[in-house]
């Protein structure tokens, strides 16, 4: 199914976004840096893209997330909120891989890796083929410790919010997360990653969570 009209939602980072892509184009784009703010902004964020592009949800066609890996509470309040669209206006969602949502931003660069900050001293890695100037990811992303990851990086590899663990941050490519590359990335590549059904989609944490607790 090839759609015309996207809302794109960017939550995976430090980034709160949202864009309306149309036929390929981008005619809205509302993001900044909103550190553990993305609940409190991104139900304006998704009235302003709207109100900016003189659409409403009555026009998309379907709802496009980036699904991971990244920030546990950032992918949880993005995809609950495209799931709630979705639910109550019937419209499907495109989960975008949030590394190869970074590629597609470099995509003149064309990286064949890339490595965005997970904590402590680990990274998400993954390395990427391109088929029709679009990223597609030669395996799952992992997540590791830089020190074991560093030697397989080269000129060719993007980072994004690296630096503290990077000895030569400038070896690197700048990546930077935007709505704008998950809604673009989705209209490219629809008619594959499109899940019509999407309620029982969760997010691409890769990094393992544990929840303990006391028994007093």
């Amino acid at each position: 199914m090839k759609v015309e009209s996207i809302l794109a939602i960017e939550t995976s980072s430090s980034i709160c976004g949202v864009s309306v892509i149309e036929n390929g184009n981008t005619i809205s784009l509302i993001e900044k840096s909103a550190h553990r703010k993305h609940a409190e902004i991104l139900p304006e964020f998704i009235k302003n893209a709207f109100e900016e592009s003189n659409k409403s949800i009555k026009n998309i066609d379907a709802i496009a997330i980036s699904i991971g890996p990244g920030s546990f509470t950032g992918l949880r309040i993005g995809l609950g909120t495209a799931k709630g669209l979705a639910y109550s206006h019937d419209l499907p969602i495109i989960p975008i891989p949030s590394l190869v949502s970074l590629a597609y931003g470099l995509k003149d660069n064309t990286p064949a890796k890339g490595i965005s900050y997970s904590h402590g001293k680990r990274v998400f890695y993954q390395e990427f083929n391109w088929e029709n100037k679009c990223p597609i990811g030669k395996s799952k992303p992992v997540v590791g410790d830089i020190d074991t990851i560093i030697d397989k990086l080269d000129t060719s590899t993007f980072q994004w919010n690296c630096d503290s663990v990077l000895l030569d941050n400038n070896s690197f490519i700048r990546a930077i997360p935007s709505a704008k590359h998950v809604g673009l990335l989705a209209y490219e590549l629809s008619d594959k990653w499109l899940i019509e059904t999407p309620y029982t989609l969760v997010p691409e944490y890769v990094a393992p969570f544990e929840i303990s607790s006391r028994v007093k």
